[in-house]
């Protein structure tokens, strides 16, 4: 008897190795996006155990000083992003992020873009925006608000440049989210909106035991993804949803992907944008495209999900050289990276990081120097 269940627990660990095997086979093969989700790992205990095993640079966490205590806001995403600090910034005159109130009359470059050219939950001087303005030392304003897309956009940039002097103009398409925003949506603007101002200097710090007892006393509110668990059983988790990613990506050869044609919607938009444009004779005018974390991660291009991309890439890019936009491709300069990845929170599908602003605004300058 003893021997048969000696025989059987070598069996069952041999059958497991070649399992782990042949799940890391498939990871080097496709890799792919881990599947935090379909394990419903929250993001939240996610990204406090990733944080903890990477050393931080603190030059990154800023320096509360004592007149920014209650006139600068505090926009605690930090949970689900670096899991070391918050963002803490003040809205301009219109509720941009910290744009000088000269920059409206006369300024080098605007930026407009989703929540990915804001830089949501990067501070100053990390921003898109700050790093741009370092090292090409031309002005720059920002009216990229998290959350909008394409067509917001658009009135966002007929509503507040009508008088404004500018040369540049850099319109972001982040790859992810602004083929589905191709819809009217009502303007969002931070002025009226609730925000937090910063009490203590303390509270730029994040504070894990904070969002679990916010939890426990608002049960009815959705402070995490799916609760908090223990944390043995979340990183066993955590390894099983990034061991199976390759089986994942695999499997999705077999989905079915919808096909896109040319969307007349955002030729429709990049026209009125044109025009719009070439009544104020800017001729500097850019389309950077930026790709989603699922790119990135997959190394097969051949695969239906990045061909399903390709054809939202091929009709940006398509719009864009129509209306005499240069088209620049982030995707392919993100992806032929040695490491891809960096440019996330611990290589997780977060907003980019300090080091993926960086890049971004050194590849922009790569296109804008000699203009």
């Amino acid at each position: 008897m003893k021997k048969i269940l000696i025989n059987n627990l070598l069996i069952f660990f041999f059958l497991t190795i070649l399992l782990l095997i042949f799940l890391e086979f498939l990871n080097f093969k496709f890799s792919g996006v881990p599947i935090y989700d379909k394990l419903k790992i929250d993001r939240n205990q996610l990204t406090q155990i990733k944080s903890r095993s990477e050393e931080i640079n603190k030059k990154f966490i800023p320096i509360v000083s004592d007149p920014m205590i209650n006139k600068f806001y505090i926009e605690k995403c930090g949970y689900q992003e670096s899991g070391i600090y918050h963002m803490v910034w003040k809205p301009d005159i219109y509720g941009f992020r910290e744009n000088n109130k000269l920059l409206y009359k006369k300024t080098d470059i605007i930026l407009l873009g989703d929540s990915f050219t804001y830089s949501a939950c990067v501070n100053k001087p990390y921003d898109l925006k700050s790093q741009l303005e370092k090292i090409i030392n031309k002005k720059v304003l920002n009216l990229s608000i998290s959350g909008s897309g394409p067509i917001e956009q658009l009135k966002i940039i007929k509503q507040h440049t009508l008088t404004t002097e500018f040369d540049y103009f850099i319109w972001v398409f982040y790859e992810g989210n602004d083929h589905n925003q191709l819809k009217d949506k009502k303007i969002k603007n931070f002025i009226g909106r609730k925000l937090d101002f910063i009490k203590s200097k303390d509270e730029i710090l994040v504070d894990y035991k904070l969002l679990r007892d916010l939890q426990k006393q608002y049960p009815e509110e959705s402070f995490l993804d799916y609760g908090w668990k223990n944390e043995k059983f979340t990183k066993f988790k955590i390894f099983m949803a990034e061991k199976l990613r390759g089986l994942n990506t695999l499997l999705k050869y077999f989905k079915s992907y919808p096909n896109i044609p040319y969307n007349k919607k955002y030729d429709e938009l990049l026209k009125e944008m044109e025009y719009y444009l070439s009544q104020k004779k800017i001729t500097k005018k850019y389309i950077y495209y930026l790709p989603k974390y699922t790119r990135l991660v997959n190394k097969n291009k051949n695969h239906p999900e990045i061909e399903y991309l390709n054809q939202i890439k091929k009709y940006v890019k398509t719009a864009a050289i129509k209306y005499n936009f240069e088209f620049i491709d982030g995707s392919t300069f993100f992806y032929n990276r040695i490491e891809p990845l960096d440019i996330f929170h611990y290589s997780l599908p977060t907003h980019l990081n300090e080091n993926g602003y960086k890049l971004q605004a050194e590849h922009i300058k790569s296109y804008i120097k000699d203009n």
